[in-house]
């Protein structure tokens, strides 16, 4: 018996030998040695570079508009036109603001040089739709639709609605007696009332009377200069060539007069006519 168990205790040993050379003999897995790793994948979230979204083009606005004792309103109505862009041109290379009355009948194709003019801090304000005085005068429906359609339009273009105005002829204008008596006085109060606010002049280059020179749209204008508020009249349509060339001309010689130059808000002080209807 006791043999027997001297046997078993023998077994026992050989078994726990032959199971540690077992674990012994037993192949390693290949260690492999890496570099460091990566700064950008320990905190992805802030050490990626980022790219920024990009912001939509804002352009900003430098043209100063300069209230004083003798302060001009370059103003110009019928546009846009194939001149608006030398018109703005001129302003910018003069660091002066202006204020541009428009139409609808060229609006379409010139609305980038609407949108510039916009863009460069000039007042956009309301001309006329049609420019067609029998249409506009014959009814009040029929101005106010004129008028809603041209500030459709501009708002359109430039994201902003008008309420500066100035009707076909002026507030004096007697050619609108022809279709309806005293449609001026009733269409004023309730531009009034409606929080428009409409803008004559009191100084006229003249360029809207045939084809003036150059010489002479200057020297309509420079010679009825004042002291206060000096609302020019001025035109951009297409046939006013003359009046880009003479525009250099009269900002230089309001420049070495004194003067300095602003654009018509709701806020400026109007000039307005005797109403004549």
């Amino acid at each position: 018996m006791k043999q027997l168990s001297r046997k078993f205790i023998i077994i026992i040993c050989i078994i726990v030998i032959l199971f540690i050379l077992a674990l012994l003999l037993k192949p390693q897995p290949e260690i492999v040695k890496v570099g460091p790793i990566p700064k950008a994948f320990n905190n992805p979230t802030t050490d990626l570079p980022i790219k920024e979204p990009r912001s939509k083009e804002k352009r900003e606005n430098t043209i100063p508009s300069v209230v004083s004792n003798k302060t001009i309103y370059l103003t110009f109505d019928d546009g846009p036109s194939y001149l608006t862009n030398n018109i703005l041109d001129i302003l910018s290379q003069e660091n002066i603001p202006a204020t541009f009355f428009v139409v609808g009948r060229h609006l379409e194709k010139y609305q980038a040089s609407l949108r510039r003019a916009y863009q460069d801090g000039h007042t956009i304000a309301l001309h006329t739709n049609t420019h067609n005085y029998q249409y506009i005068y014959t009814s009040d429906e029929n101005y106010f639709n004129d008028l809603k359609a041209i500030s459709d339009k501009v708002f359109n273009i430039i994201g902003q609605h008008s309420r500066i105005v100035r009707l076909p002829g002026g507030s004096s204008n007697t050619v609108s007696r022809k279709y309806n008596k005293g449609i001026i006085t009733r269409i004023t109060k309730q531009l009034t009332e409606n929080n428009y606010y409409y803008f004559d002049w009191n100084i006229d280059s003249g360029d809207a009377s045939g084809q003036l020179s150059k010489e002479q749209i200057y020297h309509n204008t420079i010679a009825s200069l004042k002291d206060g508020s000096n609302i020019v009249l001025m035109h951009d349509s297409n046939t006013k060539k003359s009046t880009v060339e003479a525009l250099p001309e009269i900002i230089k010689y309001a420049k070495e007069h004194g003067y300095t130059f602003a654009r018509i808000t709701k806020d400026t002080l109007p000039i307005r006519h005797h109403i004549n209807n």
